[in-house]
């Protein structure tokens, strides 16, 4: 007799053993019938309800798109250095001034490249290995991308190549171009 309801809490008994089958009792089989499938019973599954409106979330309107490119020791120590003078300006040791002045010099690469395009020439373009990053807001991203298909290349390609050409060969002051196409 069980004296508590619950079954955690009840005696255990000894578990009956079972005699292994001699030789002489072992059950046989016909040879010709195939083993019955064994089928277990599926739990009702309560009707899902359906769904009227799909919800879709709306992206940030300030979401970054993070890109790395290759780079080696010089260039990096190159992009450091610009990145070091930005942090002295700006005074602020809890920023990642590197990848801010990569993005920086991506974006004024990407109106450079509007203008004079003939300024970015094909590079050779060889994974070193190290890495360093910018991060661009969507609409930047969406111009990189543009320009990736354009030149038929991929997209860390095509910000290599803007960003070590803008470097090595300089700034050019769009504004003077301007006032000289307007003249």
């Amino acid at each position: 007799m069980v004296n508590s309801l619950n079954g955690i809490f009840s005696p255990i008994s000894e578990p009956k053993v079972k005699a292994p089958p001699s030789k002489a009792q072992k059950p046989v089989a016909p040879p010709s019938a195939p083993p019955k499938p064994q089928y277990r019973p599926e739990p009702p599954v309560a009707a899902a309800a359906p769904k009227n409106k799909a919800r879709t979330r709306r992206e940030r309107s300030d979401k970054k798109k993070d890109m790395k490119f290759p780079v080696t020791p010089e260039q990096r120590e190159d992009l450091r250095k610009r990145a070091s003078e930005l942090r002295i300006a700006d005074r602020k040791p809890e920023m990642k001034y590197e990848t801010i002045s990569n993005t920086a010099i991506l974006k004024q690469a990407l109106e450079h490249y509007a203008i004079f395009p003939e300024r970015y020439p094909p590079l050779v373009y060889k994974d070193t290995g190290q890495y360093m990053h910018a991060e661009l807001l969507l609409p930047d991203y969406v111009e990189v991308e543009a320009l990736a298909r354009k030149l038929n290349l991929s997209i860390r390609k095509t910000v290599y190549r803007l960003i070590m050409n803008y470097i090595y060969r300089g700034d050019v002051d769009i504004h003077a171009y301007r006032k000289s196409q307007q003249q």
